[in-house]
């Protein structure tokens, strides 16, 4: 499994970029564990024993994708409470292309189904809303806030 850490001194800079660029923008989104652990649950990469003791499954050929989205009322001015960062799970197809597990996903056209099958074993729509957006949920300790 590879990973892609980022060097703290670069994450500083990206960060205070994207605050100062984006002044009316949310600086970060606080994720719960919970929901991440749903996500992965759903997408089968997290395999839940019944005993509360869990496996991996697939993790080369699986990821998550997010999406910005706006949740408010028309007429009401931006602000970044309501923004929201959407999360999908994705599948790798017979392309090697990450296709979302979501609700009317279009077939892939692959002969192995690995796609389809996996969005109609969904439980929901397949995505999540993580909907903790900073500044209502900042750490201000955090070398990365930048009032």
């Amino acid at each position: 499994m590879s990973t892609r850490p980022v060097d703290i001194d670069k994450a500083i800079i990206y960060a205070r970029k994207w605050q100062h660029e984006n002044t009316t923008h949310a600086k970060a989104f606080l994720i719960p564990a919970g929901d991440l652990i749903a996500c992965l649950e759903e997408m089968e990469v997290l395999v839940n024993d019944g005993d509360g003791n869990y496996t991996l499954n697939n993790v080369e050929n699986s990821g998550v994708r997010t999406y910005m989205a706006i949740k408010r009322p028309e007429g009401t001015p931006a602000s970044p409470e309501t923004e929201k960062l959407l999360i999908v799970g994705t599948k790798v197809d017979c392309t090697g292309k990450h296709r979302d597990i979501i609700e009317g996903e279009r077939p892939s056209g692959c002969k192995d189904k690995a796609v389809e099958t996996a969005v109609s074993a969904l439980k929901g729509s397949g995505v999540y809303d993580f909907t903790a957006p900073c500044p209502s949920e900042c750490d201000p300790n955090s070398p990365l806030y930048n009032p």
